[in-house]
């Protein structure tokens, strides 16, 4: 019962991780649609931003490895390994384009035409990010909700 109590616990911690990730998401959206709006694109700034956030994303990511927050879903949900080395492949991935991203955004000669070409870049960065953690979140869901009902 501890043990079921414990796994639960683990899962919901791994849930709040994910929503956090999501919040920061939202938050640099919204802060990048705000100097849009204004027309005031601060290209260096918002690279320091993106490579804060890729420091959160690395030890959320980092931490689902070391420190086995996904072993309860394992051992929920079988069908759930099959995955995981599709995730660390992903995370790197991840990992890798936004620290490409970043770095652009901070040379003093960027590569970007203007703010809107950066803006859809980041969009879909976004958007690839998003769509990869509403996945694990799905899995870890499924997973807690079969725990639940055992």
């Amino acid at each position: 019962m501890n043990k079921k109590k414990n796994s639960h616990e683990h899962l919901q911690y791994l849930l709040d991780e994910h929503e956090e990730i999501l919040s920061h998401i939202k938050e640099l959206h919204d802060w990048w649609t705000e100097l849009d709006e204004r027309g005031l694109p601060k290209f260096g700034e918002m690279g320091t931003r993106v490579e804060g956030f890729r420091d959160l994303l690395a030890k959320h990511f980092e931490n689902e490895k070391e420190e086995g927050y996904f072993k309860p879903v394992l051992d929920e949900s079988s069908g759930f390994c099959i995955m995981v080395p599709d995730f660390k492949t992903k995370h790197t991935t991840i990992l890798c384009r936004i620290d490409d991203f970043a770095s652009r955004l901070k040379q003093s000669k960027h590569p970007f035409k203007n703010w809107s070409e950066a803006s859809l870049e980041f969009k879909a960065l976004l958007s690839d990010l998003r769509e990869h953690e509403d996945q694990e979140i799905k899995m870890v869901q499924d997973a807690f909700n079969r725990s639940v009902s055992k």
